[in-house]
């Protein structure tokens, strides 16, 4: 008994002293932050703070700790936070803070792979995304295409009958009292989606295909609502995508991403049957020739089909997602704020009227717009943490060492709510945007699709087609409150995205 006792003291002693290594091992010049814990670091203290939102235990930190850059820790992984402008900045400019760190997830949803270039880092993701861009642009992604802009056009006047009509057969439209009940952000997907498709196949799918197209939209909310930004506990534990695969996130991961994927390889099929070289239709056309040049030289090549594959999924799933969760929280916010749907509203009646839809045309002249559409991005940030980078090399932040392999994290959340910037950051008022004379104030402090070589790739695609709808839709109703969620109301995830709900439309 008495070795027993021994042997327990010991483990006791042992315990003891591993945990005070663990509490007290910070690396050298490691920002501010809390002492890490055995197994976990930090993240269940992120959790007990705030469950559904961990960014703001961050946010939270910054004041506790009276510093802008933070360090704690996800497991064993130091994490550093930038949650100002200046530091945030200096995160997505350092050639060195470019990595991405991957868990298991995300590996399997590129098969074990380095594929795609959401979640890819190194030569290979820069090749594919200067591809990917160049060739998308010749079809009209991020520039101006009359083409392009003309689909767009018919996607919007599809729009606008749709909702006039109140055609419930649609299951996102129906009557109600001096109103039109309207399904967000439901409503929206055929518009967004629709518009990156006749980019990448070259035509839009039919009205008859909106259930589809909604289909879609949901698995791509399924993938983005799988987590929060951090991973969750499946960064921390991998094995927890067999003993818990929905509880851990990983099924609705996979689940949501093939859903998608299916659909997007359904297209790619289809064209490497029709395909001939005489003539390009559209981006799939342009990949299938490059995988075709590159295999005549009989070289390795990360151009193949699954490339192609991941490539159309990681710029359809934000499109799918993120564009309607951003356009639903600006309809949101103006519906609570009629002052303001008022002056957009004004601003459209002034310059574009209402004999014809509002076109990119008009975004030089709709400066009260523009403006409303990025406070909205402002006050909701739809991605708080943005993507977690890694550091590739041993460097610095705001004098701070980053050890190589560390997370570095973009406190969007932080930096746009910040005080010291903004001044009034709980209040939604788009005149801050806005110069004495009623023109767009140049410099932009808000980053919702990042900067520097991580810059959103859909960045203006995305810009162009949040314009052109929310001001169709304001130049054609008017929202109400009644039973439209608080500015509170949210639903975490990756993105941070307002309930389903049924908003009232009025036609203007």
């Amino acid at each position: 008994m008495a070795l027993v006792g021994v042997l327990l003291a010991a483990l006791a002693v042992g315990l003891l002293l591993y945990m005070m290594l663990v509490v007290f091992s910070r690396p050298d010049n490691f920002p501010p932050g809390p002492p890490p814990m055995p197994i976990w670091g930090n993240y269940v203290q992120m959790l007990l703070v705030n469950y559904k939102h961990p960014y703001k235990m961050l946010d939270l930190m910054t004041r506790i700790y009276k510093s802008k850059v933070i360090g704690f820790f996800l497991g064993e992984s130091p994490a550093i936070v930038a949650c100002d402008y200046q530091s945030v900045k200096e995160v997505l400019s350092n050639p060195h803070l470019q990595g991405r760190p991957v868990n298991i997830a995300l590996k399997h949803r590129m098969f074990n792979k380095e594929l795609g270039i959401f979640f890819t880092e190194g030569p290979h993701w820069l090749e594919q995304k200067r591809f990917s861009l160049r060739n998308m642009r010749d079809f009209g992604f991020g520039r101006r295409s009359e083409r392009l802009e003309a689909e767009i056009a018919a996607e919007l006047r599809d729009l606008v009958e749709l909702i006039r009509g109140g055609r419930e057969d649609q299951g996102v439209v129906r009557p109600s009292s001096g109103a039109l009940s309207v399904l967000l952000p439901d409503v929206l997907l055929p518009v967004f989606v629709n518009a990156l498709l006749s980019v990448y196949t070259g035509a839009r799918l039919p009205r008859s295909a909106d259930a589809t197209v909604r289909h879609l939209g949901h698995a791509a909310m399924q993938f983005q609502r799988s987590s929060d930004a951090t991973g969750g506990f499946l960064t921390l534990h991998p094995w927890l995508a067999w003993l818990a695969p929905r509880l851990s996130g990983y099924k609705d991961n996979i689940q949501g991403s093939e859903k998608m994927r299916l659909f997007l390889e359904q297209h790619i099929e289809e064209h490497k049957q029709t395909y001939s070289d005489d003539y390009m239709r559209d981006f799939i056309d342009s990949y299938l020739r490059e995988i075709g040049e590159r295999g005549k030289t009989g070289e390795p090549t990360m151009f193949t089909s699954e490339q192609l594959s991941l490539i159309l999924l990681d710029f359809f799933f934000p499109t799918a997602s993120s564009l309607p969760a951003t356009l639903t929280w600006a309809l949101l916010f103006t519906s609570h704020h009629l002052g303001v749907q008022k002056k957009v509203q004004d601003e459209l009646d002034a310059v574009v009227g209402r004999g014809r839809l509002p076109t990119l045309d008009d975004r030089p002249n709709l400066p009260y717009t523009e403006a409303t559409l990025r406070e909205a991005m402002r006050i909701r940030t739809l991605t708080p943490l943005s993507v977690f980078h890694k550091a590739t090399e041993d460097t610095t932040l705001q004098g701070y060492s980053v050890p190589r392999g560390a997370i570095v994290i973009t406190c969007l959340y932080s930096m746009h709510m910040d005080g010291d910037l903004w001044g009034d950051p709980n209040t939604f008022r788009p005149e801050r945007f806005l110069d004495s004379d009623g023109k767009l104030i140049k410099k932009d402090f808000t980053l919702p699709f990042g900067a520097g070589k991580r810059l959103c790739a859909g960045e203006t695609f995305s810009k162009q087609n949040l314009f052109l709808t929310f001001s169709t839709l304001l130049q054609n109703f008017s929202i109400k409150s009644d039973g439209v969620p608080s500015a509170d109301s949210s639903v975490p995830g990756v993105i941070e995205t307002a309930p389903t709900f049924w908003a009232q439309f009025v036609p203007r």
